[in-house]
């Protein structure tokens, strides 16, 4: 199965978190995993928080 982030991949998140519903503006964050079911990537944040986002809110880093 294709994932558009690999687990252990730096991202950038722009947009609102499914768990608490906070609007995460272009903030840094590692992928943990991916849910096989509902398709949405499970995301740990600099802070240490942890929260689940849609891929269309996560963006790779450039090179």
């Amino acid at each position: 199965m294709f994932n558009k982030f690999k687990n252990g991949e730096r991202v950038i998140v722009y947009g609102p978190g499914e768990e608490n519903g906070k609007f995460y503006n272009f903030t840094y964050a590692t992928v943990i995993e991916r849910d096989p079911y509902y398709k949405d990537y499970h995301l740990k944040f600099d802070d240490g928080s942890e929260d689940w986002m849609l891929p269309k809110y996560i963006h790779k880093l450039a090179k």
